[in-house]
């Protein structure tokens, strides 16, 4: 769980207003759970707001590098919009103001970038600056797997949603199977967003959906990743809401008979399951804590 969370905080459900958000990011990041912490996630069109806010936050830039320097994961325009090669303006400017000395130490270093056709994702990543990571999200309906294997010649990851503020925003589990399954076999790395704030599966009443849980998804992909599940039992494994399912110890996990070491978990996270968008990071910490799957010291 190193670095899974990409702190979304400006985003609903908990929509906070962004000095808030800026404040946590720099509080974790400087806190003993910041081994969980990863990127903070931000919209291009609010990044001279970021630039101002985090003056008092961030670490200041020296030249040539900054210790503790903030990763910032820079959410566009859509790729079909008039105004998308403003948003890459946009971040080509704030990443040079933020290598200057004196200013808040702060980089984009990916881009998530909503697409609609195979052929939107050629001409997007042909735009794109060097040395920014794109993310492409991906709808996972109807099936992704063409636009998926678009991607599979190309630096860049997927990105999916896995939930919403209704219903009708949440996958089932064959349909999230499926998209993890076509990024595995096109061996294109993807990250997630949206409803995975607890560990396992569960009902929420505010949504009427059942929830995915960020183990369920991180698992089944390192799972899959390794050759130890099919999709078919990746469809059962992000259904399962019973941590009696799961064995844990110091240098390996299993789902029912299916095990991975320490080592292959973090290939797999190094290669292809990166991290999950989330508004809030201590509910997903505590969830962990509240299992007994880390330490209540730690959080």
């Amino acid at each position: 769980m190193s670095t899974v969370v990409d702190y979304a905080g400006l985003y609903p459900p908990a929509a906070l207003d962004a000095p808030t958000v800026v404040a946590n990011y720099g509080k974790i990041t400087a806190g003993r759970n910041s081994w969980m912490l990863g990127r903070l996630v931000w919209p291009t069109a609010r990044l001279p707001e970021l630039s101002e806010i985090a003056k008092s936050h961030a670490p200041t830039a020296q030249p040539p590098e900054t210790e503790g320097a903030w990763a910032i994961t820079a959410v566009t325009l859509p790729a079909n919009d008039a105004a998308f090669a403003d948003s890459l303006t946009a971040v080509e400017h704030f990443n040079h103001r933020h290598e200057q000395e004196g200013e808040p130490a702060m980089r984009i270093d990916s881009l998530e970038i909503r697409v609609a056709s195979a052929v939107d994702v050629q001409r997007t990543a042909d735009r794109l600056p060097e040395g920014l990571f794109p993310y492409f999200e991906i709808p996972w309906e109807p099936d992704p797997r063409g636009m998926i294997a678009a991607l599979a010649d190309l630096d860049c990851g997927a990105k999916v949603r896995t939930g919403g503020e209704a219903a009708a925003a949440f996958p089932s589990p064959r349909q999230l199977a499926r998209f993890i399954a076509a990024c595995h076999f096109a061996r294109v790395p993807f990250k997630a967003t949206a409803g995975l704030h607890r560990a396992l599966g569960h009902a929420s009443e505010a949504t009427g959906a059942t929830h995915f849980g960020f183990l369920n998804v991180f698992l089944g992909a390192c799972l899959l990743h390794a050759g130890r599940v099919d999709a078919e039992a990746l469809e059962m494994l992000l259904s399962d809401s019973d941590l009696g399912s799961f064995d844990f110890c110091d240098r390996a996990i299993a789902w029912r008979e299916a095990s991975l070491s320490a080592e292959e978990i973090e290939d797999a996270r190094g290669r292809f399951v990166h991290s999950f968008g989330s508004c809030s990071f201590e509910e997903p910490l505590h969830d962990l804590v509240h299992l007994e799957l880390v330490p209540a010291g730690v959080s």
